[in-house]
């Protein structure tokens, strides 16, 4: 009689799986006095076999904005959630959460953005 017990690589494909190229962005040292905002992208793709959708994103700091697609990202397709950092309420060194909530099989994600903010010393 076979075995009949799925495998844990056929039980991943049938759900959402969110992929991301990088989970971490350092964004070095920021000149405050050229920037206002800086903005980064997050690229990801859906590696599962059913559409995955992002239902929530929260952040560690007002300081972080977040915009991405609210439609469901079908299967192979890749999109990108867009980060924007407001540096006027920043100094020095920041390490600044963002956290994704999602019908993936991992349902939690946790990015990071960091670097350092330095006045303009005109």
């Amino acid at each position: 009689m076979e075995n009949a017990s799925i495998s844990k690589v056929d039980y991943d494909k049938k759900y959402p799986i969110i992929s991301f190229e990088v989970n971490e962005i350092d964004l070095g040292t920021i000149n405050k006095g050229e920037n206002e905002y800086v903005s980064t992208f997050f690229e990801f793709t859906n590696t599962g076999e059913k559409p995955l959708v992002i239902t929530k994103i929260d952040v560690s700091c007002g300081c972080i904005e977040t915009d991405y697609v609210k439609t469901p990202i079908m299967k192979g397709e890749s999109s990108k959630i867009k980060v924007v950092l407001n540096l006027n309420r920043i100094s020095g060194y920041f390490h600044k959460k963002i956290y994704l909530i999602s019908n993936a099989e991992d349902t939690y994600e946790e990015l990071l953005i960091k670097g350092s903010v330095k006045k303009d010393t005109l």
